[in-house]
């Protein structure tokens, strides 16, 4: 029988942290699993006196942030080592090195290449690599031990789940709040990362104080949802920069096709319609060049938002009836867009909305801050209304619903 731990008992998929962290955790985190293990008495007494948990959740931010500097660190001397390596030598993928289902060969990747490489330079790489990866298993226990300190709950991300319905099931079975209440709060949390299957998302709602708090944390995935999203980005600079080399390939092999031309008479009319083949292939990869450089950049810089009448809004539903919160945003498409590289404010006119005048612009869900953010001006000659964003960089990527009043 499994020994009793003293804890509450919870749904399938939610714990507290001290009993389904000590149970998860595995490999580089032992003596983390020890401290799992321990009394409260001993944990505290190997760990110091706790922390409120407002300081530990400040503790646990910076602690995140420097696992997503030393991963960004450890995935750039990954791609230089790989670049060096010939045809058919062994390469080294981020996984191999923190996945928690490997083997023992594979647990040991960095050290025996170590072992085997030859070249001074490529062992100084290797050394760097062993030594940001040690360091980033080492935040990686102080995060979970960090983690275990906090009140609040989590659940372990499957493949397919999204931090909105893992919330909204938290507040409606462990919360015992309704529905629409659960919705109401979170609307008001930033739910904006990608979850990895084995990435622990973390809960706790305040009934004294009626706040809520949501977040993941790298948990057993071994990639935090930033370095996801850095991956992502990844790719596509990479794709537009293979495009940029066969751009570069079919000008070099424009090039020599006219020299062949000049040289062999006899061959002129091949190599013509060689040389045309080129310039089209040039023009087709140049234009993919631009495509995906212009998306990926607009997609950085723009402003996504809805715009629409508040008494629209709320007869859709989207909106409750009685504080105007966000209630259910299914059928809102964010299909408007403001480049903020180019202007910062959006000039919104009454008879676009069926008004006569508009007296209210409300952001929601009601993050942002009017006067810090963002700030609306009206006008009672024109009965038009200006948006004008303040902050640039916090709505960046962003997607807002500007609800009208009249």
């Amino acid at each position: 029988m499994e020994q009793s731990t003293g804890l509450t008992t919870h749904p399938p998929r939610i714990a507290r942290p001290l009993a389904r962290r000590a149970l998860a955790a595995t490999g580089a985190f032992a003596l983390v699993l020890t401290l799992g293990g321990c009394t409260e008495q001993m944990r505290q007494a190997l760990s110091g006196p706790p922390e409120t948990p407002e300081e530990l959740l400040a503790n646990l931010k910076t602690d995140k942030a420097r696992i997503d500097a030393a991963s960004d660190q450890m995935m750039k001397k990954i791609e230089a080592y790989n670049t060096s390596r010939k045809p058919g030598e062994r390469t080294v993928q981020f996984g191999e090195v923190f996945a928690e289902n490997l083997t023992g060969e594979q647990r040991d990747v960095l050290n025996g290449l170590l072992a085997e490489e030859k070249d001074v330079s490529y062992r100084s790489l290797l050394e760097k690599m062993i030594a940001d990866r040690d360091s980033i298993r080492d935040l990686q226990a102080k995060v979970l031990q960090l983690e275990q300190r906090l009140p609040d709950q989590f659940v372990i991300a499957k493949r397919g789940d999204n931090q909105t319905k893992l919330a909204m099931t938290y507040l409606t079975t462990e919360a015992k709040l309704d529905e629409a209440k659960a919705k109401q709060l979170v609307s008001q949390v930033d739910r904006s990362d990608e979850l990895v299957a084995g990435n622990h998302v973390w809960f706790f709602y305040d009934p004294k104080q009626d706040t809520f708090r949501t977040y993941v944390t790298i948990g057993e995935a071994g990639q935090t949802p930033l370095a996801v999203r850095r991956a992502k980005e990844r790719k596509l600079i990479a794709e537009r920069d293979e495009l940029k080399t066969q751009r570069d390939t079919a000008q070099a092999g424009k090039d020599a096709a006219e020299a062949q031309v000049s040289s062999l008479s006899e061959r002129k009319a091949q190599l013509e319609s060689d040389v045309s083949n080129l310039e089209k292939n040039k023009a087709d990869l140049e234009d993919n060049v631009d495509r995906v450089s212009r998306d990926l950049a607009f997609r950085q810089n723009a402003l996504f938002y809805h715009a629409e009448n508040e008494h629209s809004l709320k007869e859709r539903g989207v909106l409750s009836g009685v504080l105007a919160h966000v209630k259910d945003v299914k059928g809102v498409t964010y299909d408007t867009t403001l480049d903020l590289r180019q202007a910062t404010s959006i000039t919104l006119s009454p008879e676009t909305f069926g008004l006569e005048k508009i007296k209210a612009v409300k952001l929601l869900p009601p993050i942002f801050q009017e006067g810090r953010d963002f700030s609306v001006e009206t006008s009672d000659e024109t009965g038009r209304a200006k948006l004008v964003i303040l902050d640039p960089d916090l709505f960046r990527g962003r997607e807002v619903l500007v609800s009208i009043g009249g």
